[in-house]
């Protein structure tokens, strides 16, 4: 805080009570008429998440991360491993997703010809329940409609079929839930 912008507005002094209790308060208030330092919120480009994810999370209404994303990205885009626990609703899916995203190869990315087995899936997240199997796809599926990255769901207790379909279909990210 600037003391010139600042004035001092009221004093306060040490009382002994009667009972002998004491109280204490603040031998000053000030008071500025200085804005507040604020902190400048990043964005997704801010942390290098490539453009056409960062279109597609802005044509959902998300432009800024998380806390729980803030501090993971920078670690998982870097290629490392992370670890992140937050509370249910605090965006640990994109946390760990949009990483996910930006690493998938897709057919007209550079070094799409040179896989392995190009289509073939390209990372994995496991879950345990079909619920959240179903709810990190569509937050995938959300961070990448411009990106050329197909999302798949795979649990049991369904059809073999359609899931053995949206596999060949060059799936490159799985969100799962083994069947138990």
């Amino acid at each position: 805080m600037n003391k010139e912008n600042s004035t001092v507005s009221e004093l306060h002094t040490h009382e002994v009570l009667t009972d002998g209790t004491e109280t204490i308060e603040p031998e000053e208030t000030i008071s500025s008429d200085e804005t507040p330092h604020e902190i400048a919120e990043k964005s997704f480009a801010d942390y290098n998440v490539r453009a056409d994810i960062v279109e597609s999370l802005a044509d959902a209404g998300i432009t800024h991360p998380f806390p729980i994303q803030a501090m993971t990205l920078p670690v998982a885009l870097g290629g490392h491993d992370i670890i992140g626990q937050a509370k249910t609703g605090t965006g640990k899916t994109l946390g760990f997703g949009i990483p996910a995203l930006q690493r998938v190869v897709g057919p007209g990315d550079a070094g799409h010809d040179k896989l392995a087995v190009p289509g073939a899936p390209q990372a994995l997240v496991i879950v345990p329940t079909r619920e959240l199997a179903v709810q990190v796809a569509n937050d995938l599926q959300t961070a990448s409609r411009k990106r050329n990255a197909r999302i798949a769901t795979i649990y049991g207790g369904r059809a073999y079929e359609p899931q053995i379909e949206a596999l060949q279909k060059a799936s490159r990210l799985l969100s799962a839930r083994p069947a138990v």
